[in-house]
């Protein structure tokens, strides 16, 4: 996340600049309220520096909303007051030296690196979630696999005796030795055999089994591209395979509640994004989606009494939008209630249950789509009928971003963009 920074031109705001150039995350600067405003439609900031302005009461009280920190710059200590009284939480004066403002630098990038870990952290309660049930979908293949290597293990002792009584009989012919009794025992051990059963099962048993090694390929194969290592430039992504690796990845999460449906753009291939990064978006929005067509269907089945609920659906499209890659995820869950879709996208807020949610999964979600990739997301829905959720990227940067950058907009200096990656 980003900091704000609402001042006018003037001698106090090139101030403000110079100590704040450099900084370990990146600054959003504008010169007025109507240009706060706009920056603050969709998007929340861990700090906010504003020019103090007791007639824009309702700009406060936006501001508050999508600012962790929310600091005035004020003329005089009577200002700081009012400021104060009205929830501001830090003030700083114009005539403040230089080491109040590099305090407070220090601590907006204190809020950052706890931003960045906090978004980690998130990550891997993710993946500590879908890790049982990962575990199960490599289970359930590795079980009948085992299953049916048991089967073809005592067939083949069952044909060992075949086979050792038809060569046993191949001699006795051979030597002009009776055979009457060989060929006794060699048909009671096709008996025992049940050799009709074995010559159709066995043929089926190793169809199963390769059949589970393959799933279970799929499946390490699909982590292994789901947890791309993280990159410091956007690389060309098979957008298509990254989101089938993920409904892969989140099966265990969906399956039981809902069918997901796929519908890809044959015209959109490869596409520049932080891989690793839009992996956890998607993983977000899919498990979001199954759990909201979970609640759903728990709804129903304490309201109606009779068969299960039917299964829900989740659709993921893909389409060439003039230079933008469009994403939509879409599902058939209890929707988002119209109070709450304004803050859907805000740090820690959450309709779950407490202790099923931190609320930070959309709030990252955005940061990652907006902030990192200059996309945007947004979200329809109507409660009882579902939710859509569509994500914009743009397919042509005027130069690939870099995570290393400092600056509002991080671009690196040139380059083009990196290989596909190997997705």
């Amino acid at each position: 996340m980003s900091m704000l920074f609402v001042e006018p031109e003037g001698a106090f705001r090139e101030f403000v600049n110079d100590r704040f150039h450099n900084a370990a995350f990146p600054v959003h600067r504008v010169a007025n309220s109507d240009e706060a405003r706009r920056e603050l439609e969709g998007t929340s900031f861990l700090a906010t520096i504003f020019r103090w302005d007791d007639n824009s009461p309702d700009l406060i009280e936006l501001l508050r909303a999508k600012s962790a920190w929310l600091i005035a710059t004020v003329a005089d200590e009577s200002e700081l007051s009012l400021a104060y009284r009205a929830g501001v939480h830090d003030g700083i004066l114009d005539t403040c030296v230089s080491a109040v403002l590099d305090a407070k630098r220090s601590h907006i990038e204190h809020l950052h690196r706890m931003d960045q870990r906090l978004a980690q952290a998130q990550k891997l309660e993710s993946i500590g979630e879908l890790a049982a049930g990962i575990a199960h979908e490599i289970n359930t293949p590795i079980q009948y696999v085992g299953d049916n290597t048991r089967f073809v293990k005592t067939a083949y002792a069952d044909l060992t005796d075949v086979l050792m009584q038809c060569r046993e009989l191949i001699v006795a012919t051979e030597t002009d030795r009776d055979i009457t009794e060989i060929a006794g025992r060699a048909r009671d051990a096709m008996d025992n055999a049940d050799l009709d059963y074995l010559l159709e099962e066995i043929p089926a048993a190793i169809e199963q089994t390769l059949e589970g090694i393959d799933r279970v390929s799929n499946i390490v194969r699909a982590m292994k591209e789901f947890a791309h290592p993280g990159v410091s430039e956007m690389v060309l992504t098979d957008l298509s395979k990254a989101i089938q690796n993920t409904v892969m990845v989140a099966r265990n999460e969906w399956k039981y509640v809902a069918e997901v449906k796929t519908d890809f753009d044959p015209a959109l291939a490869w596409v520049p994004c932080f891989p690793g990064e839009l992996n956890q978006v998607l993983l977000n929005m899919i498990v979001n989606a199954a759990h909201a067509i979970g609640e759903r269907a728990v709804g129903e089945r304490s309201h109606v009494s009779g068969p299960v609920a039917p299964m829900g659906t989740i659709s993921i499209s893909t389409q060439l939008v003039g230079g933008n890659a469009v994403i939509r995820i879409c599902d058939t869950g209890n929707g988002i209630a119209a109070k709450n879709l304004e803050r859907i996208f805000d740090p820690f807020f959450t309709t779950k249950a407490s202790g099923k949610g931190t609320g930070q999964g959309l709030a990252i979600a955005h940061t990652v789509i907006v902030e990192r990739h200059r996309g945007t997301i947004g979200v329809q829905s109507k409660v009882g009928q579902g939710t859509e959720f569509t994500i914009t990227l743009p397919m042509n940067l005027p130069e690939p971003i870099s995570s290393a950058s400092n600056h509002a907009i991080p671009f690196v200096n040139d380059g083009e963009l990196t290989s596909p990656a190997s997705l």
